[in-house]
């Protein structure tokens, strides 16, 4: 059956598009639910005003989408899990835990706006694409990390064991008059160093948008 949508449908389409569904789904969900109305001839006409009230709201809104999609990507989400031997994770990083932390972040973002394809299960970073309104989505590096700090990743996605690259420096430190102690020293301090080089790029991306724009992700946004 035909039907015109009166509401934006997850997966169907948004306020005056004309479907076809099953019979069943229809009658028993859209209809009575006020989701949709029957695609009569009478009907079309309300179909064509719905579409022109969707599109005059996307237009209003754009701007704000896009300064919603800068402020979204100047910081990557860092989430912290218990991981495995391996670098998998004790459960996994679903939508629901991106959303989280946005959230945390004060970026309201509806669950369904977040694309992320099944779960993560292993450490490492991960672009996921959010739809902030139906012409703009931003594109959110999601980095997934040992909480312990022992087990990483390296440029080329390797896994690093810390432990292991300190015993690598004790083993170097036998047979040089390098103390271990201060090998082990040096590879933190680089470590170190990396990461305040991190957030120092991170801080500046995120002053950077605080001068362009104000605000959050505060409304649902229309897909399409």
């Amino acid at each position: 059956m035909k039907v015109i949508l009166k509401s934006e449908v997850d997966n169907l389409g948004l306020p005056g598009d004309i479907v076809d569904v099953a019979d069943g789904y229809g009658r028993n969900y859209l209809l009575p639910r006020g989701l949709a109305m029957l695609a009569t001839p009478g009907a079309m006409t309300q179909a064509q005003a719905l579409t022109r009230a969707r599109k005059a709201r996307e237009a209003k809104t754009l701007d704000s989408a896009y300064a919603a999609k800068d402020a979204l990507e100047a910081r990557t989400l860092k989430i912290a899990v218990r991981v495995d031997e391996r670098g998998g994770l004790y459960g996994s990083v679903s939508a629901q835990d991106v959303q989280r932390v946005l959230k945390e972040r004060g970026h309201e973002v509806p669950r369904k706006r977040i694309e992320l394809k099944g779960t993560i299960k292993e450490i490492g970073t991960y672009e996921v694409p959010i739809h902030v309104h139906p012409q703009v989505a931003a594109t959110v590096v999601v980095d997934v990390v040992d909480q312990e700090g022992r087990l990483s990743r390296d440029a080329g996605g390797g896994l690093v064991d810390a432990e292991a690259v300190t015993a690598a420096a004790e083993e170097a430190a036998a047979g040089t008059d390098t103390d271990e102690d201060v090998l082990a020293q040096q590879a933190l301090e680089a470590a170190e160093a990396y990461e305040r080089e991190q957030a120092e790029a991170e801080a500046a991306a995120e002053e950077v948008v605080a001068a362009e724009v104000e605000g959050t992700v505060d409304e649902e946004p229309t897909a399409g």
